[in-house]
């Protein structure tokens, strides 16, 4: 009886998104030496979590501008699996964020009790988002949660922005603060199952940031973080650390690791992909220090080409998830056409500047205001091929490939189906013969196009 592989085929070039196919299993010569990918299910490594992005503030401004109809649309374009790319993890920020529309905290200011603690601000646009997308998920929402910046108070340098660290005097309570907000969500409904320390500690920005060093890390954890949760009865809180661009992620994890306590404690490393590729770093985690993975930001400018974004996002995602990464989690969700809002402020004043740095970002579905129009890029196509299909549970199998110009992996889903990303970054048609247990089936790959094949 023949057997056939489901081929789902992307190629922005020719406004070609999730076309499918049925391709005959092996009916390709077996004696193929050239063009093979090579699926090696015997190899088995990490399993994985799930896929997702940012529930920031921008993101559920611009969502509550929709109509209902379209936010049904980008909920099933998100959240639906057999309609949409089947999101099932996701990142909330404690207080603001670059991408909030402005600056705020949720208590106030010089609160050193945290009497004054309260989700207002959130109850606005975040989570009648959030409840939203868990309520048309049909699986669970992993949700972890990340400050940017605690209030400015808390600060030597009385300011949310611009760096800073926390003050001595208020690091016990400030970890305090992540307990609370972890607290007053679950009250919303809302379940955090994880934190990270700081979003990108060793950014000075101009946005909401707060520096720590490697030693300052795993202090806070150890002395106040840890303590904070076990008595406030939220020992299960997973614990990522780092949470900032993968040129450090070795070196800065073993730091911080090589505290006992602390290691014993941290769930995963979490990293960004804004400052090139070092892969090679996420694997030095992977095996020396033991620890699993997170992919907790990427994105890119408004200005760039979105299928070369695109493109982009295709080759990042296989790097990582073939370097250990469990988990993977975009940036904001929902922009609007100018990849905002967003905000800064002046160098010399304290006002609040909107849409004044040099430019927005790209969210995989954008929202024309003017026009009343939800945009999807083909950046959300890329990241659907791997997470409409890598089911929660799924475990990487081992794949070879004959160009650098093809990048792939593979996972075998809990029910047993096996999934197979192949992104084309080449300027010519690419032979991807898909080999498995010695049968070849054939497949050509158009330039600068992606596909998953299940079998």
């Amino acid at each position: 009886m023949k057997q056939f592989i489901t081929k789902i085929e992307s190629c922005p070039a020719e406004n070609v998104y999730f076309r499918e196919e049925q391709i005959e299993m092996n009916s390709f010569s077996d004696a193929s030496e050239g063009g093979v990918v090579n699926v090696f299910d015997d190899v088995k490594y990490q399993e994985f979590l799930g896929f997702g992005g940012a529930f920031t503030e921008s993101s559920a401004y611009v969502y509550s501008l929709l109509s209902e109809e379209d936010k049904k649309k980008l909920l099933e374009l998100y959240f639906d699996r057999k309609k949409g790319i089947g999101y099932n993890f996701g990142r909330t920020h404690i207080n603001s964020c670059d991408f909030s529309l402005d600056i705020y905290c949720s208590v106030e200011d010089g609160d050193k009790t945290l009497e004054t603690f309260n989700l207002e601000r959130e109850k606005k646009y975040i989570i009648p988002f959030l409840k939203d997308a868990l309520e048309y998920c049909d699986e669970e929402i992993v949700l972890f949660a990340s400050p940017w910046s605690p209030p400015k108070y808390m600060k030597d340098n009385l300011s949310e922005i611009k760096g800073g660290k926390v003050l001595d005097e208020y690091k016990s309570v400030w970890a305090h603060y992540y307990a609370k907000y972890i607290k007053a969500m679950a009250q919303e409904g809302i379940k955090i199952s994880a934190i990270t320390i700081q979003n990108e500690p060793k950014a000075k920005a101009m946005w909401e940031s707060c520096i720590y060093t490697p030693e300052d890390e795993a202090e806070f954890i150890d002395k106040y973080l840890i303590s904070a949760l076990d008595e406030e009865g939220l020992s299960n809180i997973k614990i990522m650390i780092w949470d900032h661009n993968k040129e450090r992620v070795y070196d800065r994890a073993k730091k911080i690791l090589s505290n006992e306590r602390v290691n014993k404690r941290v769930w995963a490393v979490a990293h960004h992909w804004y400052s090139g590729d070092h892969f090679e770093g996420l694997r030095l985690v992977h095996e020396q220090l033991n620890k699993p993975l997170v992919c907790t930001e990427f994105c890119g400018s408004i200005k760039e080409n979105a299928a070369t974004l695109a493109e982009k996002y295709g080759v990042e995602i296989c790097d990582n998830l073939n370097n250990f990464v469990i988990a993977s989690c975009d940036w904001n969700l929902l922009l609007d056409q100018n990849g905002g809002p967003y905000h800064n402020r002046t160098e010399k004043t304290d006002e609040t500047l909107f849409e004044d740095r040099q430019v927005g970002c790209y969210a995989p579905i954008l929202y024309d205001t003017e026009n009343n129009k939800l945009t999807v890029t083909p950046i959300y196509y890329y990241i659907g091929h791997f997470s409409k299909y890598i089911r929660r549970g799924a475990i990487r199998v081992a794949t070879t490939k004959h160009s650098r110009e093809l990048f792939t992996c593979a996972f075998v889903n809990p029910d047993g189906q096996k999934v197979c990303v192949i992104v084309n970054t080449s300027n010519e048609q690419k032979y991807a013969i898909l080999r498995y247990n010695d049968g070849c089936t054939g497949n050509i790959m158009k330039p600068h196009s992606i596909i998953t094949l299940l079998f």
